[in-house]
């Protein structure tokens, strides 16, 4: 379908330009005018207005959603081979000139600039599809509550200006102003979308995973919690049964494992890349945690910790969990045989050891062999169903619903096939009656079974933890939990102020 947008392109020209340098489109002629004219008459006009938009999202997304959610927080350490963009985000050496890569929100507003025009454009349309009309706000939600979280207050546009005005240069909204309008929007798509679910685009049960996620953020856990109870009656989704399944949510790795994986029962919504549609580096996963030696490694706390729960080492396991027996196993291909071992066999799928100290360890649940870039095609997941589960436990912890909480965490370790909580011996106890213990408690059930999914920052910045867990670590502070705004954005429109950290 996406090679087929072109007209939904000429409309998007002036209005991406809008966001890059202002000197650029001051002499452009309105190119988009006779294909607005010829264009959104129909419902099949509107779809491919809507792939647009989802296209827009999959270059704003394929490395911004790890930059701005994964390598902020403790879950990685710099290498031996560092690089900028990685660097200053473990560092917490941000500045305006740091790299653009993900400072830049171009990519993000021609997102926000193509799901204005689909809100224009479709109710001007005879009997136009309310689910189309859905998706648009949804999307322009999304991507403005990105930007809340990352930047806090940013220039609002909610037109389909198609030329250059005065007007389009215009100053940082407040805030509020940005959550009102994330608000406002969740609210319309919610009244638009007709579809129950679907795996790459926005649908009813994929908006009250992203209602949940909001409410969560701004600590409305009354409501969070009311959204996810609902999106588990829907019975659209379950948890994965065993090690395969798992593993198959996220694999993409055609040279060991052909035609499987990016496929199971907890996959809301993903950003859909494919190799032939996208062409080449069509999204960013491989490229981000696999490629050669990465500029990162897993941070050997997050080792510990793991480890520390559900110890490789048979001696350790069975002190700790004492009657209980190892379920992970690698079958012998020469004899077929089960060879059992001992832990989590999400650890053993999240991350490999690169060379023999024990330290260099990278992400390898997307891909367990080398590929060229090129051809990584990997979705990239958005809502999943046990992190709205663990977001569910840690709303019920909120609201004094301890036991509650932790029959949710039983449950997801039951299906990882790992020892119920509290049945064994510390660090994986916790004190049902002590409300700031199990939230902790959670949170690191959390940054096990989501490494590598974008989410660990949100969740220190969430719950109040960020500058608690990484003042030690690289010297947080409260001020810098936003980020700067990149220097060629404040040259490009000099109504821009910078956030206080970075003046």
């Amino acid at each position: 379908m996406k090679r087929h947008i072109y007209k939904v392109i000429l409309f998007s020209f002036l209005v991406v330009g809008l966001t890059t340098s202002c000197e650029d489109v001051l002499d452009e002629k309105p190119l988009s005018q006779l294909a607005d004219e010829s264009f959104w008459l129909t419902n099949q006009d509107a779809e491919l207005g809507i792939a647009s938009v989802y296209d827009a999202m999959q270059d704003a997304y394929k490395v911004k959603r790890f930059m701005w959610g994964e390598f902020r927080a403790d879950n990685y350490v710099v290498s031996d081979k560092p690089q900028p963009d990685t660097q200053d985000l473990i560092t917490n050496n941000l500045t305006p000139e740091s790299s653009s890569n993900y400072l830049q929100w171009n990519e993000l507003y021609k997102m926000i600039f193509r799901a204005n025009l689909a809100i224009e454009k479709i109710p001007q349309i005879p009997q136009y599809r309310k689910q189309l009309l859905g998706e648009a706000y949804a999307l322009r939600a999304y991507a403005y509550f990105d930007a809340y979280r990352v930047w806090g207050g940013v220039p609002l546009f909610v037109k389909a200006d198609l030329s250059f005005s005065p007007e389009s240069i215009r100053p940082r909204a407040t805030p509020q102003e940005v959550l009102d309008l994330v608000l406002a929007d969740i609210k319309l798509a919610e009244e638009n979308l007709t579809v129950v679910s679907s795996r790459h685009q926005f649908s009813r049960t994929s908006l009250l995973a992203f209602k949940a996620e909001v409410m969560m953020y701004l600590n409305k856990f009354l409501e969070a919690n009311n959204i996810l109870e609902e999106l588990v009656n829907s019975k659209a989704f379950s948890l994965t049964k065993n090690r395969t399944e798992w593993r198959n949510l996220f694999l993409n790795d055609e040279v060991r494992f052909p035609g499987e994986g990016q496929e199971g029962p907890e996959l809301i919504m993903s950003i859909r890349y494919n190799f032939e549609e996208d062409g080449n580096r069509a999204s960013g996963v491989y490229t981000t945690f696999f490629q050669g030696v990465p500029s990162y490694w897993v941070a050997p706390k997050l080792v510990e910790e793991w480890e520390a729960k559900f110890p490789t080492d048979s001696l350790e396991w069975v002190t700790k969990y004492p009657g209980v027996d190892p379920h992970v196993f690698e079958i012998n291909e020469d004899t077929g045989e089960k060879n059992f071992k001992y832990g989590d066999y999400r650890y053993y799928e999240s991350i490999t050891e690169l060379g023999s100290t024990g330290e260099d360890l990278r992400v390898s649940k997307y891909h367990k062999s080398n590929i060229s870039p090129s051809i990584d095609d990997t979705d990239i997941i958005l809502f999943r169903y046990a992190d709205m589960l663990l977001l569910k436990a840690e709303a019920l912890n909120k609201l004094d619903r301890q036991a509650e909480a932790i029959a949710i965490l039983n449950d997801i370790r039951k299906a990882r096939e790992l020892p119920q909580v509290n049945s064994g011996t510390t660090p994986d106890i916790v004190n049902v009656n002590d409300k700031t213990e199990v939230e902790n408690f959670i949170l690191s059930e959390r940054r096990l079974e989501l490494l590598g999914e974008g989410t660990r920052w949100w969740d220190l910045v969430r719950t109040g933890k960020a500058v608690q867990v990484m003042a030690p670590i690289n010297g947080l502070k409260q001020n810098e939990i936003l980020w700067p705004i990149w220097f060629r954005h404040r040259i490009d429109n000099p109504k821009l102020t910078q956030n206080e950290a970075y003046k």
